[in-house]
């Protein structure tokens, strides 16, 4: 499985309509069956598989935390390298919840691609102390589908 042929404009078009809140286009990059791997024990980390589970109970957890006209995330990425099927991507987020607090983080992706050209699993690092102490409350928990992060 190679990596897309136009992987800079790929990217660019993913991590800019993250950036904007464009989530459907956002979501039209990733398989139906994508599965994502979040690092750490915030209230989104785990294994969460399949793009409803992802939209619907997962990135609720991240954005009703924010102030939407705040949130600027996926911005300033830079692909760090990339082969076979796999690109490793760095990038940051500002934002500010929804108490005033600024939530500024630094992000690492490793995107793997199907046949397809679609993002089929990611694997995702951030600062979770920051997560934790900022835009997470104790009360939440992953989705309940979500596992165990797995290589």
């Amino acid at each position: 499985m190679p990596l897309p042929t136009d992987l800079d404009k790929l990217l660019d078009r993913l991590y800019s309509a993250l950036s904007s809140g464009d989530l459907e286009t956002w979501a039209a990059m990733h398989s139906d069956d994508v599965v994502f791997n979040v690092n750490g024990s915030t209230a989104v980390s785990g294994r969460t598989a399949g793009k409803d589970t992802v939209m619907q109970e997962l990135l609720p957890l991240l954005f009703t935390r924010i102030k939407p006209e705040s949130a600027r995330i996926g911005i300033n990425w830079k692909c760090m390298c990339a082969g076979d099927n796999r690109a490793a991507v760095i990038f940051e987020g500002v934002s500010e919840t929804l108490e005033g607090e600024p939530y500024n983080n630094r992000y690492l992706q490793i995107l793997e691609f199907g046949n397809d050209g679609l993002i089929c699993e990611a694997w995702e690092f951030f600062d979770t102390a920051l997560a934790e102490t900022v835009l997470f409350t104790p009360d939440q928990s992953p989705p309940p589908g979500t596992t165990a992060f797995e290589y």
